[in-house]
């Protein structure tokens, strides 16, 4: 029988798939979507940017849905599917977060030994390299940008680390590229060495219906076609909002599954260029990070070049809210339990989430009235009709009414299967991921953080594979 059968080869799927057979173990990964090889991966994937790389067929869940923020309509929630999962289609930001997201996680909610002092170590254990992107000139979004935040006295971006105090930075973001500018993905640094031992199995194109249950012990899953896979442990790594929804399907009754779903808000100005840019050329290359006043790096500001070629003359900057109080949820469809699920964020449902981006769209006005982003600009607009910034801009309640129709999400999904106390309700997974009540049976990836990092979540679900392999 398989040692460890691991559901989803996404970032965290990917670490723990060689980290566990590293260690003997024979491994059985099965994942939804097709397989991705690096000696076969499209350019679409490899190149520079991820808008080519969502184009590509089958590697997102299309049928996908969900509600960002209250009276706004469900909208395609673009998740990565197949070998890399969301590695092999993001926008390749690597972060860290702050120290107290960490600290907090062990102080606050009981996740014992994922403080500070022992993630920073698996942190530093991920193999996924980080690489500098070139500085963008004056007549790239992330060149204007990044001047105008250095011209106003912000500190030159410290990679992927933690702000740590400092009031601001801006600069050059640290990228998941090879020297030679290529994207790598999880897969390509963990899977692929796996692959070559001949305690490892990858099945692609499987869903996994439901965990199957003896009594409170998993013993394998059940795949939508009636197949069932037996093994000695499994570990669910299908994300934040698949995961929850394998548990809800298997009957697992733990009040907290499927609650406490978090995504980092952004609100987005669209940037109308004065020259075109390549829209198969670098998306994101810069990123900054400031304070709201409420906490530390709570707000990013990301210049994106352009729009792809379905938009060409347009790049963008968003204002995203990293430090978030809002609470959605992840629940079946009543329908059809094997359909997608009905995916609620609630975005912007608390007031001091409503406050903290409020002040990080004022910094960025004040920042478009720089001359670098002045003279890049021939409009800046706040939805796809053309309305001009300046018709909203000098009336906060305009803003704010502005806000909650245009803010949607970074794609960080997180929190619907909560680590933390065994004793708390709110609590689906124990220090060690074990899901609480049921022998077994594991949660690896975003949807066990208690509270989302202000980090891109990409290098924290790493981390966190990391911890749950040296934890076995």
């Amino acid at each position: 029988m398989i040692d460890v059968l691991v559901v989803g080869a996404g970032s965290a799927g990917c670490v723990l798939a060689d980290r566990l057979s590293s260690k003997g173990l024979s491994v059985c990964v099965v994942e939804a979507g097709p397989d991705l090889r690096s000696a076969t991966t499209p350019a679409s994937i490899t190149g520079e940017s991820f808008f080519d790389a969502l184009a590509e067929p089958g590697l997102i869940h299309r049928d996908l849905e969900a509600r960002r923020v209250d009276g706004q309509a469900p909208r395609p929630y673009l998740r990565g599917r197949g070998v890399g999962g969301s590695s092999a289609v993001n926008a390749m930001v690597g972060l860290w977060g702050e120290m107290d997201d960490y600290d907090s996680w062990e102080r606050d909610f009981g996740c014992v030994g994922w403080g500070w002092r022992d993630v920073e170590r698996c942190f530093r254990r991920i193999e996924v390299p980080l690489r500098r992107a070139e500085p963008e000139g004056p007549g790239s979004v992330a060149g204007s940008l990044v001047e105008a935040c250095i011209m106003s006295g912000w500190a030159l971006h410290r990679g992927p680390f933690p702000l740590a105090g400092i009031p601001a930075d801006a600069g050059p973001a640290m990228l998941t590229r090879d020297a030679n500018g290529r994207r790598v993905t999880a897969a390509d640094a963990y899977l692929e060495r796996a692959r070559e031992r001949g305690n490892v199995v990858v099945r692609t194109d499987v869903a996994v219906d439901r965990v199957v249950l003896e009594g409170d012990r998993a013993v394998g899953v059940l795949l939508v076609d009636g197949t069932e896979i037996g093994a000695r442990e499994v570990v669910l790594c299908a994300g934040a909002i698949h995961s929850p929804t394998i548990l809800l399907r298997s009957g697992i009754d733990r009040p907290g599954i499927g609650r406490g779903l978090q995504d980092h808000p952004s609100v987005p100005v669209t940037v109308g260029l004065q020259h075109e840019r390549d829209p198969h050329s670098l998306a994101v290359s810069a990123i900054t990070r400031f304070s709201s006043g409420r906490h530390d790096a709570d707000l990013q500001l990301l210049p994106i070049n352009h729009l792809g070629p379905d938009a060409l003359g347009y790049g963008s900057i968003s204002v995203a809210l990293m430090k978030v109080s809002s609470r959605g949820s992840v629940r079946l469809n009543p329908n059809d339990p094997l359909a997608e699920p009905f995916v609620d964020f609630d975005l912007l449902s608390r007031d001091e989430d409503v406050e903290s981006l409020t002040v990080g769209v004022g910094v960025l006005l004040e920042l478009l009235e720089s001359p670098s982003l002045a003279s890049l600009a021939r409009g800046f607009f706040v939805d796809d009709r053309g309305t001009a910034l300046a018709e909203i801009a000098d009336s906060p309640d305009s803003v704010r009414a502005w806000m909650r129709e245009a803010t949607g999400d970074y794609v960080h999904a997180a929190g619907t299967c909560a680590m933390g106390d065994p004793r708390s309700e709110s609590t689906v997974v124990d220090s060690d991921a074990r899901v609480i009540g049921v022998a077994g049976l594991r949660v690896c990836d975003a949807s066990i953080f208690p509270s989302l990092p202000r980090a891109n979540t990409h290098f924290p679900v790493m981390m966190a594979a990391e911890m749950v392999a040296g934890r076995w």
